[in-house]
């Protein structure tokens, strides 16, 4: 096989790896892309790709591992005996696939600090009587990650009357305390849906024994 030939290799091998790990993590980089842009209801557009999210990094690595195979492979010598070597370019450099090996771990490990981009400030003056706290639980549909469970409780919490939330994505609830004079457990599944664009799809007091 000439250089140039592979060459061709090492460049496929990377941009399957690369194309792999962000695809990989899709599922979490959509929602954070959509609550920094404001695009209220497009966070869960590639919550649909986390099932194959496992393939995806698999694929990732093994091209990579393909592509660490041509760059560090034994150099083929000429009838002589002597190495054919020639200087490669910067993106055919083991400095440049390293680089990209760094940046497909990055987006392989998005999902666990991807709640970092939410923030955690939430500016309430509003006054909640403790006689009318209520606590409900949402079923919601498309959370996979931590960043959609922080996603998930800020659009909670910015409604009148809410005192307390948090979410739980493996088990696809939210639990919210609320002021049931200034909202209802529906108006708050409406925001969810349309702030997230995450699916309720049920939603319940939690009545107290």
């Amino acid at each position: 096989m000439n250089q140039l030939e592979t060459n061709t290799k090492n460049k496929a091998f990377l941009g399957t790896g690369v194309i792999a790990a962000i695809a990989s993590s899709l599922c979490c980089i959509g929602p954070v892309i959509a609550f920094l842009g404001g695009i209220s209801g497009a966070a869960s557009a590639f919550s649909w790709i986390e099932p194959a999210r496992i393939y995806l990094m698999g694929a990732s690595a093994l091209a990579l591992g393909l592509a660490f195979w041509q760059a560090y492979k034994p150099i083929k010598s000429d009838d002589c005996g002597c190495e054919i070597k020639e200087k490669p370019s910067f993106f055919q450099s083991k400095g440049f696939l390293w680089g990209i090996t760094f940046f497909s771990i990055t987006m392989f490990s998005f999902p666990y600090y991807s709640s970092i981009f939410y923030g955690n400030s939430i500016d309430k003056n509003i006054e909640i009587s403790s006689a009318n706290l209520t606590k409900g639980s949402l079923y919601i549909d498309g959370m996979t990650c931590a960043g959609c469970e922080k996603h998930v409780v800020l659009s909670l919490m910015q409604g009148n009357g809410v005192s307390q939330a948090e979410a739980d994505y493996e088990n696809g609830i939210a639990s919210v305390t609320f002021d049931k004079s200034k909202i209802s457990i529906e108006e708050l599944g409406n925001a969810v849906t349309i702030e997230t664009g995450y699916a309720v799809v049920k939603h319940e007091i939690q009545t107290s024994k």
